[in-house]
């Protein structure tokens, strides 16, 4: 009998991937005694501005070098290979075919989950997977109060105030990242020049 692999599910944009985003996988990783985590960067997210787009192969490029050190992290390209709108619900149907009798862990943080109605098919997402919530100091999550709460779990993780805009933003006005995101990502950054100001 075929042993059933538990793998976390974690989507975004990762413009530019920092340290929050792995401490969150490696946190539910051993909290959620997952077997590993997916990364998938979105094509485009319903939620993101165009230009995000346009960085894709950036975007892809810092990820790798973010998570390739860690033996039960792994990007999945299915969302950029497919181009368009990355859909959650559309991802979680690819990857239930991929893997029909494994366990699906959707990572979530909690401003994301409190969000989660609204999204496209939010039923059918919950059919594949369940909703792993992050339970933060700063932004506790209540199951019993949300109407997806049944199928949900959280864990927690220890307060970063991290943000990918954040760190553009800082590039922008030529701050320093470091401590904020990978050296190999922080490097890859200060060598290509992204995300300067124009000005």
């Amino acid at each position: 009998m075929k042993e059933i692999v538990k793998i976390g599910i974690f989507g975004g944009s990762f413009d530019p991937p920092h340290l929050g985003h792995l401490v969150l996988a490696d946190e539910a990783l051993q909290h959620l005694s997952l077997d590993k985590v997916l990364f998938i960067p979105a094509f485009h997210s319903p939620f993101k501005s165009e230009e995000q787009s346009g960085r894709v192969e950036l975007r892809c490029e810092m990820l790798e070098l973010a998570i390739n050190d860690h033996p039960k992290f792994e990007m999945d390209l299915h969302e950029v290979l497919r181009g368009g709108t990355s859909y959650t619900v559309d991802t979680l149907r690819h990857l239930k075919e991929q893997h029909p009798d494994d366990e699906l862990f959707l990572l979530l943080g909690g401003d994301t989950f409190s969000e989660f109605s609204s999204w496209r098919e939010p039923d059918e997402i919950v059919k594949h997977v369940r909703l792993a919530v992050v339970n933060r100091p700063d932004f506790p999550v209540d199951l019993s109060s949300h109407p997806y709460g049944e199928h949900a779990v959280t864990f927690p993780m220890p307060l970063l105030d991290i943000s990918s805009s954040g760190i553009r933003n800082r590039v922008a006005e030529g701050k320093t990242i470091r401590y904020l995101v990978p050296w190999q990502v922080r490097t890859f950054i200060e060598f290509h020049g992204w995300f300067r100001s124009s000005g």
